[in-house]
């Protein structure tokens, strides 16, 4: 049975781990060698400690056969519907994993890639950390006002690692960040005062039922006050229009930033968007409270579109990688708009595929940028004067296009699958055509890397520790692209919990 000390000891964890982060650091810049190892160690067993809390709170929640959805206060009492709450189902318990496992990833790339002499390392490497624990609050947030919280810590995390350089790229993009975060949260937070005035609660169970059982006047306030919420959370999950912060963030933002807030941070904004349109307002069955399945797939296909042209364009490849990105949120969106046990699962399952992915092509463009090398005209040859990278790169961008038989392709397979299952063969077919475009702006950066004659003869010696993790995320893809099932069976109990709270699929 699953306590509230199970929930709260992996946040906390983190959070403790960065509190002593900073001195851990002072004390290893005093050593005279191996600083790098000490430094890995210790990111080591921070993580690993973090990923028995979670494997703990997992293994709680799974000790009975069909759990349901838990609703914790922070007493540990069961939630009522006025206080701050935590949400365990499997939902979150698959979010929760897919955050510690892709973070220590990260977070290991990170050690070789930023100089731990510099001064404010000790507090980047202390943010990455704050800023896993504020996701983790935030997947296991049981209302609104909690995520909200959490999100917002994770938000404030996020705009120092993209402005780690300091330089005046970087202070602008940070700054159209903030920006559009601001007003993302003034959405939101209006949003959720109308919710709080009409129901007294923001817990998301209390709310649901609320939606159904009001009178119809305040039915059509509290959806107008979920569109205020979505639109929020839409703006900062790059949904086009709303994604234009985005492509700067991530091209400015150094390597480790930009995987982990792609990796992580957009998973999170995806999360949210699920909670409120499959598990607060129905969109079918006897629960109903709105269609918004049409405006979401426009909404998709939009995204689609817009990302993979904008990305066919760029001569920046690290900014062609953000556009990609970009791309992939439609592709998320398709699964949403499906509504179905397969949507979820596809879409759960590209969460972690899209997330493997972008971490993998930033953590490669990363080392690939050390060399001087950003332009398509940079990377002329360049796959082979580093072909141990280049090649990471590719298998990447492989994925992201969906080629058989890395991990993309099972993604996209089963979103489009779940598209065509709900009667949205048009954006089924949007989705293969850009994938299509996708395929053609990816070989035209390998034939670049590997047809065309390098700019100079300078050999180049690749760093292979900087790789081990690098390679970790490449064994990853194919490993989930070859058997599938051992992500889709922790994905099955959430697709019969949304069975069951919509009966209709």
């Amino acid at each position: 049975m699953v306590q509230i000390i199970d929930v709260i000891l992996p946040i906390f964890t983190l959070v403790i781990a960065a509190l002593l982060t900073i001195p851990i650091f002072k004390i290893i810049r005093k050593q005279n060698s191996h600083k790098t190892a000490l430094t890995l160690a210790w990111f080591l067993a921070v993580l690993l400690i973090a990923g028995i809390t979670v494997a703990n709170l997992a293994l709680s929640y799974y000790s009975i056969i069909n759990p349901s959805p838990i609703n914790l206060a922070l007493d540990g009492s069961t939630s009522t519907a006025i206080t701050s709450s935590f949400l365990i189902d499997a939902i979150s318990i698959y979010m929760a994993i897919i955050i510690v496992g892709v973070s220590a990833v990260v977070i290991v790339y990170s050690v070789f890639f930023i100089n731990s002499n510099e001064r404010p390392s000790d507090r980047y490497f202390a943010i990455m950390l704050i800023l896993t624990a504020a996701l983790l609050g935030a997947v296991l947030s049981g209302d609104l006002l909690t995520f909200f919280i959490f999100w917002e810590a994770a938000t404030a995390a996020a705009a120092f690692l993209m402005m780690y350089r300091k330089n005046a790229f970087s202070l602008n993009a940070t700054l159209k960040f903030l920006v559009m975060v601001i007003i993302a949260s003034a959405f939101v937070l209006f949003g959720m005062s109308i919710i709080f005035g009409l129901t007294g609660s923001l817990n998301y169970s209390a709310v649901r039922e609320a939606l159904t059982g009001t009178v119809a006047a305040d039915q059509n306030l509290l959806i107008i006050a979920f569109i205020f919420i979505a639109a929020g959370y839409a703006i900062e999950a790059a949904i086009v229009p709303f994604h234009f912060w985005l492509p700067d963030a991530y091209t400015a933002s150094p390597a480790p930033s930009a995987a982990f807030l792609s990796a992580l941070v957009d998973q999170g904004s995806y999360y949210i968007v699920i909670r409120i349109l499959l598990y607060i307002i129905i969109p079918t069955g006897p629960n109903q409270v709105l269609d918004w399945t049409l405006m979401l797939a426009i909404l998709a296909g939009l995204t689609m579109i817009v990302g993979n042209i904008f990305a066919l364009i760029q001569n920046d490849v690290k900014r062609l990688i953000a556009y990609i990105c970009v791309a992939d949120v439609g592709y998320n969106l398709v699964a949403i708009t499906s509504v179905s046990s397969l949507g979820l699962s596809g879409n759960l399952y590209f969460f972690l595929i899209g997330g493997i992915t972008t971490a993998l092509a930033f953590m490669a463009i990363g080392i690939i940028n050390n060399y001087g090398i950003k332009t398509l005209s940079d990377f002329a040859g360049f796959g082979k004067k580093a072909p141990l990278v280049c090649l990471a790169l590719v298998i990447a961008c492989l994925s992201f296009a969906g080629v058989p038989p890395l991990g993309g392709f099972i993604g996209k397979y089963l979103v489009f699958t779940a598209a065509l299952q709900a009667n949205l063969a048009w954006l089924a077919v949007i989705g293969v055509l850009t994938s299509v475009l996708q395929t053609a702006y990816i070989f035209r950066l390998m034939n670049v890397m590997y047809s065309k004659k390098p700019k100079d003869e300078i050999a180049i010696k690749e760093n292979k520790r900087i790789l081990i993790p690098v390679f970790i995320l490449v064994a990853a893809l194919f490993i989930l692209g070859l058997f599938p099932d051992l992500v889709l069976q922790l994905i099955q109990p959430a697709a019969h919990q949304l069975s069951a709270l919509i009966p209709s699929l």
